[in-house]
């Protein structure tokens, strides 16, 4: 019985050694397998390599080869930096109409030269006149150069350019006194010429409690807006010709804009403009005619002409605007 023992026992010895035996060569072959796969990974991956000094110009070079609209040398940048940096094309032409309708150069001679994302400390884009009333909130924004070779001009605009407002006068660059002179006449308010609106298209007085009304139309919609405030502080808006009323909104402001707003009517004596029709150039498209009527009168023009009115009327088209868009 021993010998049958001892034999069974060095028999399992022997087993268990086989196994540990058995273990250790796999484990060097899956060892060696990793090894292997990492190295076949290393080299199979070259294009996560840095570029070559001239594939990074030639980048660059391309980058900037696609910005051929905003007149201006960019740095490459990723895609997610490009969506968040670029210029949008609708300021940009937005910029661009305005100061071609202040200056009469056409859009296509004015280049945006520079242009940086800002954050304004309010509605006014900083720029406030003395009787306008602007929105207490930060803005976000861009702030825009524009040249035209011998001039320059900066803009201020909030995120989609339908607020926009321009710094200062012109900065001349080397430009004879005489053109700078006709420049600077073009660019005067006061030579723009109005025109007397037809007796016809005068709108019926204003309903007793009405401090002022306006009347929007044309566009790119064709729709015509009214937008009334009533001396209790409601303004109320309604498209024309919607039968359902389904546009309509009302909202109140509060008494010291229309405090405000009543005291800035009776300063600028709207009566002088009486009648008047400030129209928008000859061959202008798109654009949007507002009549705007007060106890003092009735005074028509067109928003792309805005800020070449007289400076009465701008600081009330101004302050007016901030109110209805509340």
């Amino acid at each position: 019985m021993k010998p049958i023992a001892y034999h069974s026992t060095s028999s399992q010895t022997t087993t268990k050694g086989q196994r540990i035996f058995s273990a250790l060569v796999l484990a060097g072959i899956l060892s060696l397998g990793s090894s292997f796969t990492i190295l076949e990974t290393a080299v199979a991956n070259p294009q996560t390599l840095p570029q070559s000094t001239s594939e990074t110009v030639k980048s660059i070079g391309d980058a900037i080869a696609r910005s051929p609209d905003l007149g201006l040398t960019q740095i490459a940048q990723t895609p997610q930096d490009t969506r968040t940096n670029r210029l949008p094309a609708q300021v940009a032409r937005a910029v661009r109409q305005d100061l071609s309708a202040r200056t009469r150069i056409a859009p296509g001679k004015l280049r945006i030269t520079q242009y940086s994302r800002q954050t304004w400390p309010d509605g006014c884009l900083g720029l406030a006149d003395p009787d306008r009333i602007c929105t207490q909130a930060l803005v976000p924004g861009w702030r825009v150069v524009v040249s035209d070779g011998s001039k320059t001009w900066v803009y201020r605009t909030n995120n989609t350019g339908g607020t926009l407002r321009l710094e200062d006068r012109a900065v001349s660059i080397n430009l004879p006194k005489s053109i700078e002179e006709v420049v600077s006449q073009r660019m005067t308010p006061g030579n723009l010429k109005p025109i007397p609106i037809p007796a016809s298209e005068l709108p019926p007085p204003l309903d007793r409690g009405v401090v002022f009304q306006t009347t929007s139309s044309g566009g790119i919609a064709g729709r015509t807006y009214q937008t009334t405030l009533l001396n209790d502080g409601r303004l109320m808006r309604v498209r024309i010709g919607d039968a359902n009323d389904s546009e309509r909104s009302v909202r109140q402001i509060s008494p010291q804009q229309l405090r405000q707003f009543q005291r800035l009517l009776q300063r600028q004596s709207l009566a002088r403009f009486n009648r008047l029709s400030y129209p928008a150039p000859s061959g202008a498209a798109d654009f949007i005619t507002v009549t705007m009527t007060s106890s003092a009168g009735t005074v028509r023009y067109a928003d792309i002409v805005q800020n070449r009115l007289p400076q009465p009327l701008q600081q009330v088209v101004q302050t007016w605007n901030q109110i209805a868009r509340g």
